[in-house]
């Protein structure tokens, strides 16, 4: 009856959306861009990330996933994390809504790449906090590559990559000015998200500025229990221009920062937090800046060279306090993490082969310290882990080889030198360390029927231990110290993936089974009593199988699905793997109307898993239900998009299995409603 009383109260409150709207001007179709297709075409995903230029997801060996704006938009995230768990084979974990991050078919945090705009992210992940420093407003689209099936991207890449796109600005015949403003609210976690950005763009120069801020409080779980310091506050930022010096070559800039305030951890990552206080960043700041040039010449055979030159700033500073017990008071930990990127890639017409092939270069320099406040008044000032400088600078080529019109063999490898330098500390010796890496992978694409692609794949990829898990001395209270190891080798994986899709007019269907066998996995390991050490103690084998399904069966409706499921086990010692989610998928329904109008309703569902290891919480099977519409009208020469949608409607209590949790069990929020008005000029 309770559930029951919630859905009738929500009644009302979607139906608004679904009602015309007296006054509000000439109904403006939902998919304004194809005013000249048919409405029963499907327009296939098409992927940059996987090879460097645009290429069908279908005919891409390798699972990949795409979420674009319109999605973006519609769904309204938290952040980027949230919206890539709708992607199959993609979970969400959350150690708090704000820094909400991905795992990709059972790896996680430093084993999935994460770039904004070509950009790798540095950062130290035993906190996550990556996917928070881009407003999903700011994205034009997010590409995943789920596993090492891409040799761009160099060390990290065993689990995948997510490539963050953000948007920018359009060259026009005529000079045109433009722009959007966006206002919504939210009621879980409650709070106020505003937007807007500002576009100019005529023949030879484009110019973009965006803005956003939110500030939300702390989350609510199903039945309405506080998910104590939760909340967040963030301003973010972009301007950008961009000069066509002629048809061929172009000049763009770009500034964009971020500063996220008190943003609550009510979660404990893989880091040795305490369970008896509370986890904060007080400061998660990122600044970059990035100058590309591009050159373009389609009927040459370089067809296109980029160059990139990227600087990126990442500023956490944590506070660990409102101790319950214990000699400390208060724990200040600060570090800054300092990017310098290049990366040139260019892309040759060869007749049969399409060869991509370039140079990717990067330093990351870490600085840090920290602060113990006890109790009795002291302070205690020290080095959690000694300033170091990692530089990463590889190799990579790629060729699509086109061996008949049904055939394509893609081949690509890649080598990487590592050089990482640290300063002496106390706990810690100065030393430095060479490291020479390579990955390679072949992958076939067969189209034997209209509509229909196979593919395979085989890789090899690694992971140069980071510095944290190198050179970290952890200690923030009694009881736990948590140690790096200097000696610590490469990850090492072993990756092969089968796929087969079907792209139509009426419906597209893609299935894929994949393994990965990962040696040398780097784990904290129990060394004495309260003292863990990092250390290559493990060789994991993950494998699973996914599905995805869209049937339009009905001018205007659509029907899909996705599944996923994967199991993983370290096969050392038989144990379970930690990040590594229960079968789950997403079933839902939606229509689209001639007048503007569109809804959805979609199921999340997970099945049990007790697959765990035997310091971890088993997790129970849930199913939620979600609820989304929309109208987009013009009135007055301006396209106006109202969007309501609703999230976990009845209310359901339970707990997402890749959330990590710090003394009691971190469940997932219960309902929320979230709305937001969208104007554009």
């Amino acid at each position: 009856m309770r559930m029951l009383g919630k859905a009738v109260a929500l009644i009302p409150l979607l139906s608004v959306l679904l009602c015309p709207v007296t006054g509000a001007g000439a109904a403006y179709a939902a998919q304004e861009e194809a005013d000249d297709v048919s409405k029963e075409q499907t327009l296939e995903p098409v992927v940059v990330t996987a090879r460097g230029y645009a290429g069908a997801v279908s005919a891409t060996p390798g699972g990949v996933g795409v979420v674009d704006r319109r999605e973006l938009e519609e769904t309204m995230p938290t952040g980027v994390g949230d919206a890539l768990d709708r992607v199959p084979g993609v979970g969400v974990s959350t150690d708090s809504p704000w820094g909400a991050d991905v795992v990709i078919r059972g790896l996680a945090r430093d084993s999935v790449v994460v770039l904004i705009d070509g950009c790798r992210l540095n950062v130290t992940t035993d906190i996550n906090g990556r996917l928070g420093l881009v407003n999903p407003d700011d994205v034009e689209r997010v590409e995943v590559l789920k596993g090492p099936i891409s040799t761009l991207y160099g060390t990290g890449s065993t689990g995948g990559v997510v490539n963050i796109v953000t948007r920018q600005g359009d060259y026009s015949e005529t000079p045109q000015l433009g722009g959007e403003v966006a206002a919504g609210w939210a009621s879980n976690p409650q709070g106020p998200d505003t937007y807007a950005n500002l576009t100019y763009g005529d023949e030879n120069v484009w110019f973009y500025a965006s803005g956003g801020w939110r500030e939300h409080d702390d989350s609510y779980s199903g039945g309405g229990d506080v998910i104590r310091n939760s909340g967040f506050t963030d301003l973010q930022g972009k301007i950008a221009a961009a000069l066509a010096w002629n048809d061929r070559h172009e000049t763009m800039v770009q500034y964009q920062f971020t500063e996220a305030d008190e943003v609550g951890i009510p979660g404990t990552g893989t880091a040795a937090l305490p369970d008896n206080a509370d986890v904060t960043l007080e400061q998660n700041d990122r600044t970059f800046a990035q100058l590309r040039h591009r050159y373009q010449n389609p009927q040459g055979t370089l067809t296109e060279s980029e160059l990139k030159i990227s600087y990126q700033l990442l500023t956490r500073d944590p506070r660990v306090d409102n101790f319950t017990g214990g000699p400390m008071r208060k724990v200040d930990p600060y570090a800054e993490h300092e990017t310098i990127a290049l990366n040139w890639r260019n892309v040759l017409d060869l007749g049969a082969h399409r060869l991509t092939a370039g140079v990717d270069a990067w330093n990351w320099y870490m600085t840090s310290k920290r602060a113990r406040y006890t109790v009795a008044g002291a302070v205690l000032r020290d080095k959690p882990t000694p300033d170091t400088d990692m530089f990463s600078g590889g190799i990579f080529v790629e060729d699509d080889w086109t061996l008949d019109p049904d055939w394509v063999l893609n081949l690509g490898g890649r080598l990487d030198g590592v050089l990482i330098e640290n300063d002496q500390t106390p706990n810690v010796a100065a030393r430095t360390r060479r490291n020479m890496d390579w990955g390679a992978h072949a992958g076939l694409t067969w189209a034997f029927s209209p509509g229909w692609t196979a593919t395979g794949l085989v890789a090899a990829s690694y992971r140069t231990p980071n510095i944290l898990e190198l050179y970290k001395d952890i200690n923030i209270g009694p009881g736990i110290r948590e140690l790096g190891n200097a000696e610590l080798r490469s990850e090492k994986s072993r990756y092969a993936e089968l796929g087969l899709h079907y792209a139509g007019s009426r419906w597209s269907a893609s299935a894929a089974a994949f393994l990965n066998m990962v040696d040398d996995l780097v784990t904290s390991e129990l060394e004495t009593a309260g003292v863990y050490r990092m250390a290559n103690a493990a060789e994991a084998r993950i494998h699973g199988l996914e599905g995805s399904v869209q049937w339009r069966f009905a001018p205007g409706w659509q029907a899909y699905a996705d599944a996923a499921w994967t199991e993983g086990r370290n096969e050392d010692t038989g144990e379970w793997l930690r990040f590594v989610a229960p079968l789950s998928g997403l079933v839902g329904l939606r229509q689209d109307l001639d007048n503007g109008l569109w809804w959805a309703l979609e199921s999340r569902w997970a099945a049990e898993q007790h697959q765990v290891p035997d310091d971890a919480l088993r997790t129970d099977s849930w199913a939620v239900f979600d609820a989304r519409c929309g109208y987009g009208f013009e009135t007055a020469g301006l396209h106006n998009d109202l969007t309501l949608a609703v999230t976990n409607l009845f209310d359901e209590r339970y707990r997402n299995h890749l959330a990590t949790s710090r003394g009691v069990e971190l469940h997932a929020p219960g309902i929320g409603m979230k709305a937001e008005w969208r104007l554009r000029f």
